[in-house]
């Protein structure tokens, strides 16, 4: 198989995953909002929706946010859902649920946000750009 083929079957995969998203958003499909939940290892007695620490706690007005026991006794499970009209993003939701967790479980939120150990290049601004918001997406 020559270069162009080779070429052809890293670029084609990736090229019909960016049609399909382009035409999914440009269909007009309503998008659903989803319901976040995290489980903190804390009991429910000790947690209350309105004296939940970090960054949950600045968008707690422009969500909706439940309490609930965890199933077997293991904490407390944490449900964010964003309502129809709320300007928050599914990325907030995700970086506030990580923060609140962090802070109830450890007391501190580590940050990647030191002094890079690289000069800015080319070649390491993917890294970078995924540093930056590592936070608001993957697995809670």
């Amino acid at each position: 198989m020559g270069r162009t083929g080779k070429m052809l079957l890293i670029v084609g995969p990736l090229a019909a995953g960016a049609a399909a998203a382009v035409a999914a958003k440009r269909s007009g499909r309503p998008t659903t909002r989803q319901r976040h939940v995290i489980t903190v290892y804390r009991p429910l007695s000790e947690l209350e929706v309105t004296q939940l620490p970090g960054s949950l706690k600045e968008i707690a007005d422009r969500v909706e946010i439940r309490l609930a026991a965890a199933p077997g006794g293991r904490g407390t499970e944490i449900a964010v859902r964003i309502p129809d009209g709320s300007e928050v993003t599914d990325g907030e939701v995700r970086r506030a649920l990580r923060e609140t967790r962090s802070l109830l479980e450890a007391g501190d939120v580590l940050l990647p946000s030191g002094p890079p150990a690289t000069t800015p290049t080319l070649l390491n601004r993917p890294l970078q750009t995924v540093t930056q918001h590592g936070r608001e997406g993957g697995l809670l």
